[in-house]
């Protein structure tokens, strides 16, 4: 082979080289915006006058991802995955994420779909989820559990624990009216009064992860 044709080939195999790189690059672009941790930030960075009243976006992604490895069980860490999937999404009073096209949620509609998706039934109002999950001390819950305001005979809101955020416990939630799925300091509401822990049926459920797509129904808030 002559020298200009040794140059040649080793111009066209650079250059393919280069092709193979930049391909690797748009893929892992492509994977990072369209993974749910990217999904994620953006839900709570979109609309950050309505996500971080009071926790930070690093807060969000540090808490959500420590609740589900620290979970208690496959279901806890299942629900807390689908339920920050939704985070960002509109309150609706009596809504499932279903039967609203802003695909909204109250407080317990959210607590219901959140189980649902990880296999625990559980029923559809706070005071009935109250009345039938398993009793826990407030002072030793753990990620996953719900907690409950207001009084036995009636609880007027239902949330999702996650941990503590700066030395704050804190849940998820739909928290009310003109609100969205986020972040909230567990004492927020002022009248909490208990907390449950949903009795998993099933112990094959493949634990979920921020960083796998695959495995956590996640459809991006509204913008």
């Amino acid at each position: 082979m002559t020298a200009p044709a040794r140059l040649a080939a080793a111009m066209a195999a650079a250059f393919l080289m280069l092709i193979v790189l930049i391909s690797a690059a748009a893929s892992a672009v492509t994977a990072a915006v369209t993974s749910p941790l990217a999904g994620l930030w953006h839900a709570v960075t979109g609309d950050p006058g309505k996500t971080q009243t009071m926790f930070g976006a690093s807060d969000y992604m540090n808490l959500i991802a420590t609740a589900e490895h620290d979970a208690p069980s496959p279901q806890a860490a299942a629900a807390i995955a689908f339920a920050a999937a939704q985070i960002g999404r509109p309150y609706i009073w009596g809504g499932t994420g279903t039967n609203n096209p802003d695909a909204g949620y109250d407080c317990s509609g959210l607590t219901q779909a959140a189980y649902k998706y990880a296999r625990v039934d559980i029923p559809r109002v706070a005071t009935a989820q109250y009345e039938a999950g398993s009793k826990v001390e407030l002072q030793s819950l753990e990620p996953g559990d719900l907690a409950f305001y207001g009084d036995p005979s009636f609880a007027h809101h239902v949330a999702i624990y996650l941990g503590t955020v700066h030395g704050i416990p804190a849940v998820l939630n739909a928290p009310a009216p003109g609100e969205v799925v986020r972040l909230d300091p567990l004492t927020a509401g002022g009248d909490l009064f208990a907390a449950t822990r949903p009795a998993p049926p099933v112990t094959d459920l493949h634990t979920p992860s921020l960083t796998n797509p695959h495995t956590i129904p996640l459809t991006p808030a509204p913008s």
